[in-house]
């Protein structure tokens, strides 16, 4: 720095060629940033929820997944639930069910059982003669999910699928929550 006074001070020549050069590299560093930015996407997530007593196919074809919506017994507790039937490529069905609405794990559990198609009529455990892998409990806010895999198809063995609770585990007081046609 030079002085013109003995109250002013100049800038050298220098000093200024060097801000100039660093602003100059500033800049084009943001335009090289700016103009190789990737673009931006909105997106928007909409989630509907109703309460339909009718089935979703999946026309796909890729897999055959099939939603049926459960029907509540009269007076029971049931908010909405679906059940999930899907090939798994192999010969063997992913089943699943998802039921809101339902008693809390405190007051006892479900049971997913099925109705034979044989003309038998009789209801039994979807997992097979273990009971135990058929049942599942409602979380805290009434939410149930149960899942299976079965190794033939549910549509060729079971006329419906139901959703049985069973107070204090006790089979006695079981009682019929909702049930979901398998046509």
């Amino acid at each position: 720095m030079h002085s013109l006074n003995s109250r002013r001070w100049a800038v050298g020549t220098g000093v200024f060629a060097v801000t100039v050069v660093v602003l100059l590299a500033v800049a084009a560093s943001g335009f090289y940033l700016y103009g190789t930015r990737s673009a931006m996407v909105d997106t928007t997530t909409v989630t509907t929820t109703s309460m339909s007593e009718t089935s979703m196919n999946d026309t796909s074809g890729s897999t055959g997944a099939q939603a049926v919506a459960f029907t509540g017994a009269h007076g029971q507790m049931f908010g909405t639930g679906w059940l999930v039937v899907a090939s798994l490529g192999n010969g063997d069905y992913a089943v699943t069910v998802h039921a809101t609405g339902l008693e809390s794990a405190s007051m006892g559990d479900y049971i997913v059982e099925a109705a034979q198609n044989s003309g038998q009529m009789a209801m039994v455990p979807i997992a097979g003669t273990n009971a135990t892998l058929s049942e599942f409990t409602a979380d805290g806010a009434g939410n149930g999910q149960f899942f299976t895999t079965l190794m033939e198809n549910p549509h060729s063995v079971f006329e419906s699928v139901s959703i049985v609770y069973l107070p204090d585990m006790m089979m006695q007081n079981a009682t019929v929550v909702a049930t979901a046609p398998l046509m």
